[in-house]
C-alpha cells in the first residue's frame, strides 16, 4: 500500500462525491477559520455538512447517509437526538419554558442529586465546558493547597484553557511540549509531565516535586491520547499519592463519566477524586458540563470564601440553561433506569468490533490492535480505537506510545482510513469511535464487512 497514493485518490473520489459540501466549506472558509469553529471536526479535504441526524445515523446536504460512530464528541450514548430527551424538550417549550431567564430553575438542584448520589456526596457546580471546568478544577486545588506546581498525564487533554496545553501530542522524544503560543512564561515550570501507566515514574515525581504540587489532573481513561484505561495498580496508587503529599487528585471524567456504566469510572476503581469534571453524557446533547468535588473546596468559590481563598468560578450567561437541565436530567434518568440493558450490550458490540478489526486486518498482513477494552476494569467498554503499527506491541500502555511515530502511523488512522471507512458510508473518528445503544447488530456487523473490504484492496 502506497499511503501517500492512496489518500490522493480517495480525496479525489470524497471530492467528486460532495459538491455542495465542497462548496459550502469554500465559503465558510472565507467567514470562519478553517470554516468552522472545532479543528476537530475540519478533516482533509474537507468536512461534510450534515442535514439530519437520527439514531446511529447521519445525513449531509449531498444526501449522503453514514452510519456514525462519531456520535456527538463520544457523548451520544443513546444515538443521536434521543425521544427522550426530544420530548422532554418539546414539552418544555411548548409550555412557554426553555429559552435561557437568568433564573436559577429547578432542573439544575434535580440534575445535581442525581449525579452527586452516583458519585457519593459532594457539591457541584455546572458550566458550559470541560475547558472551563478543568480550568475552575485546577484553581480550586491552587487555592486549596496554596500551591502553584500542577502535575499533569502526557496524552491527556483538559481543553483548551491555559494551565494545562503542554504534552498533549506533539511527541519529540516523549510528550513533554508547551504546544500553545500565547502561554504565561511560568507555564512550562509550573506544569510537570508524568507518563500514563507509569507508577515509577508517578512516584519519582513526587519525591522530586511532592510538596509544591497543587494537584495531579488525569483521564481513568485516556481519551484523545488513544482510548486507554488506566491499570488499576496505578490509579490507587495516584490516589495513595495524592493523599500521602497534600495533593489533590483531579479525575477529568469528561469522557468516561457515564459511558462505561451510569456513574463515574473511578468507581469501578474503587477510588474518590477530591475533584471530578464531567461533561458530554452528562448534557444528553446540551452544552453542560460540571465540576463535583470535596465541599470543602468546592465551597472557595462562595462569594463568602475567606478573600485570600476565594475562586472566581462565578458562572456564565448560560451555565446551567434551563433546557439543558432539563435534557441532562432526563438523558441520565434513563441511563441509570436501563443500566443492565444498555451497557451490557455496548460491551458486547465493542468487544465484537475490536477484535473483529483486529483479526481482519492481521490476516490480510497488516499490523493493527484495537485500544479501548480492558476486560479487567470493565467488561461494558463501547470504545474501540484503531491503531496501524510500525513495531509490534501487545498493547498501548500509554500515550507515548501512540504517538510515537516510529510505533504507530497516526496518518493513516486519521486520514486515509478515515476516508475509506466515509466512502464505504461509515463516519469515524480515532479509527472508529463509540458505538450508540441507537446501533443495530446488524450495523455493526456491516462497518466490519466495510473493513474486509478495505484491508482486501489496501493489500492488493
Amino acid at each position: 500500500m502506497e499511503k501517500e497514493r492512496l489518500f490522493q485518490k480517495l480525496r479525489q473520489e470524497y471530492t467528486r462525491n460532495h459538491p455542495i459540501s465542497e462548496r459550502h466549506f469554500r465559503e465558510a472558509s472565507r467567514l470562519q477559520v478553517r470554516g468552522g469553529s472545532h479543528n476537530l471536526r475540519l478533516f482533509s479535504p474537507f468536512p461534510f455538512y450534515d442535514s439530519r441526524a437520527d439514531g446511529s445515523r447521519i445525513t449531509d446536504i449531498d444526501g449522503h447517509t453514514y452510519i456514525d460512530f462519531w456520535q456527538g464528541h463520544f457523548g451520544n450514548i443513546l444515538g443521536h437526538n434521543p425521544p427522550v430527551v426530544l420530548e422532554a424538550l418539546a414539552d418544555h417549550f411548548r409550555k412557554g419554558q426553555g429559552l435561557a431567564t437568568g433564573f436559577p430553575g429547578t432542573y439544575q438542584s434535580e440534575l445535581a442529586r442525581l449525579i452527586l448520589g452516583r458519585l457519593g456526596g459532594g457539591k457541584i457546580r455546572f458550566t458550559t465546558s470541560g475547558t472551563l471546568a478543568t480550568m475552575y478544577a485546577i484553581m480550586l486545588a491552587r487555592s486549596f493547597t496554596g500551591r502553584d506546581m500542577v502535575l499533569k498525564i502526557g496524552g491527556g487533554w483538559h481543553g483548551a484553557q491555559p494551565y494545562v496545553l503542554k504534552g498533549i501530542s506533539e511527541f519529540k522524544g516523549g510528550l513533554t511540549q508547551v504546544e500553545s503560543a500565547g502561554l504565561p512564561a511560568e507555564l512550562n515550570a509550573n506544569l510537570v509531565m508524568s507518563e500514563f501507566n507509569n507508577t515509577a515514574d508517578l512516584e519519582d515525581k513526587f519525591v522530586r516535586f511532592g510538596d509544591r504540587i497543587s494537584c495531579l489532573i488525569m483521564e481513568p481513561f485516556i481519551g484523545a491520547g488513544g482510548f486507554i484505561f488506566g491499570r488499576r495498580e496505578y490509579i490507587s496508587r495516584a490516589r495513595a499519592l495524592t493523599k500521602e503529599y497534600g495533593s489533590l487528585l483531579i479525575l477529568d471524567e469528561v469522557i468516561s463519566g457515564f459511558r462505561f456504566h451510569a456513574g463515574p469510572l473511578q468507581s469501578l476503581y474503587g477510588v474518590k477524586a477530591d475533584l471530578t469534571v464531567f461533561g458530554k453524557a452528562i448534557g444528553g446533547g446540551m452544552p453542560v458540563s460540571a465540576l463535583a468535588g470535596r465541599s470543602e473546596i468546592m465551597d472557595l468559590c462562595d462569594p463568602g470564601a475567606p478573600p485570600n481563598k476565594r475562586v472566581k468560578f462565578e458562572g456564565g450567561t448560560f451555565s446551567a440553561h434551563p433546557a439543558c437541565m432539563l435534557a441532562g436530567l432526563r438523558f441520565l434518568e434513563h441511563l441509570i433506569e436501563n443500566e443492565e440493558q444498555i451497557y451490557p450490550r455496548l460491551g458486547r458490540l465493542g468487544r465484537t468490533v475490536r477484535d473483529g478489526i483486529e483479526e481482519i486486518f492481521n490476516r490480510q498482513g497488516f499490523n493493527v490492535l484495537c485500544t479501548g477494552g480492558d476486560e479487567s476494569i470493565t467488561p461494558h467498554s463501547s470504545v474501540v480505537g484503531v491503531h496501524f503499527l510500525r513495531r509490534k506491541i501487545d498493547r498501548f500502555v500509554s500515550p507515548e506510545e501512540v504517538w510515537d511515530p516510529e510505533v504507530s502511523d497516526h496518518d493513516i488512522r486519521e486520514n486515509v482510513f478515515k476516508l475509506a471507512m466515509m466512502l464505504e458510508g461509515f463516519h469515524t473518528f480515532h479509527g472508529y469511535g463509540t458505538i450508540s445503544h441507537a446501533h443495530s447488530e446488524g450495523e455493526i456487523e456491516a462497518s466490519l464487512e466495510a473493513v474486509e473490504r478495505i484491508a482486501r484492496q489496501w493489500s492488493d
